[in-house]
């Protein structure tokens, strides 16, 4: 970061403060820990209207309410190991994924890798090899950069699914699919796969869904932009799922045929109008919300 320490003095007034000029850092999202004697409790999620998914696909894939106790007694060796997020969701490193006994132990399905476009062009950090001896199933999804990462979701949270329904149906629905999702580490980019797929599945905001991430996998290190990435996320579904239960709404008025009489708008509407057509101007002035009055220079 770029900074001038000197305080000129130009035309008459000083400067009041140092100049920086770099890009503006993404806003800090704090995610509180979970408190040790209360489980996380994400809740069955009831289907919206526009998803590609049916209610009987969504009871096989989300098994009702998921209680996760905290890990009390977290080592630090488990960072190398897989963990289960969800009956039918682990999230590891690598290393985990080339556990051939662990995985055969856990009844791992499929391998999931969520990787850098510099690692698939070297041919790295693949679950090919692993999953052939084991005779599974393995796919990637590629990403260049964390900005693309948010793109990445819906598609890495359709092979999830599609997998789960595959092999339920394949086993005459006794049997369910285990997906491991993993990236170098475990604890970054696939860890994000794992809080959005949690937040699409189950309608949970993101600092709910790291929470119940982090009390089974202890090591997961978030930063703010993967942070400011899921917040995205969460927007995008919360206006997907407004725009499907609008829909919803005027399909069942137009079935009714009821009309109700026009009442004369008042200025306070048209000035809500005014402020909902500029939507960019509202997100402008959120900025300086809770700001303190401050002078650039003085004179």
């Amino acid at each position: 970061m770029e900074l001038h320490n000197s305080a000129e003095i130009v035309g008459g007034v000083t400067r009041a403060a140092e100049y920086s000029y770099r890009p503006p850092s993404p806003p800090h999202i704090h995610v509180p820990p979970h408190r040790e004697d209360e489980d996380i409790i994400l809740p069955a999620y009831a289907l919206v209207d526009g998803e590609s998914i049916t209610n009987d696909d969504l009871k096989i894939l989300t098994q009702g309410n998921h209680i996760a106790k905290p890990h009390a007694n977290w080592r630090y060796e488990e960072r190398r190991e897989a963990q289960a997020i969800l009956p039918f969701l682990y999230l590891g490193p690598s290393v985990a994924a080339r556990n051939i006994s662990a995985l055969q132990k856990e009844g791992i399905t499929m391998l999931l890798v969520i990787r850098d476009t510099v690692m698939a062009q070297a041919k790295f950090l693949s679950g090919d090899k692993v999953a052939a001896q084991l005779g599974i199933e393995s796919t990637t999804v590629d990403v260049s950069g964390q900005q693309e990462l948010i793109a990445a979701f819906p598609r890495a949270i359709k092979v999830i699914n599609d997998h789960l329904i595959s092999v339920y149906r394949k086993s005459d629905m006794r049997k369910w699919g285990k997906v491991m999702v993993f990236c170098e580490s475990g604890n970054e980019r696939s860890a994000s796969v794992v809080a959005a797929y949690i937040m699409q599945m189950h309608n949970v905001e993101l600092v709910e869904a790291i929470q119940y991430i982090q009390s089974q996998r202890f090591c997961i290190a978030l930063n703010d932009e993967h942070k400011n990435l899921l917040y995205s996320w969460q927007q995008l579904l919360e206006a997907r799922r407004h725009v499907s239960q609008a829909q919803t709404s005027v399909q069942q008025s137009a079935t009714t045929h009821t009309l109700t009489p026009k009442c004369k708008r008042g200025r306070r509407d048209l000035d809500d109008e005014d402020m909902d057509m500029d939507p960019d101007r509202a997100d402008d002035e959120a900025r300086f919300e809770g700001r303190a009055a401050f002078k650039p220079f003085l004179s």
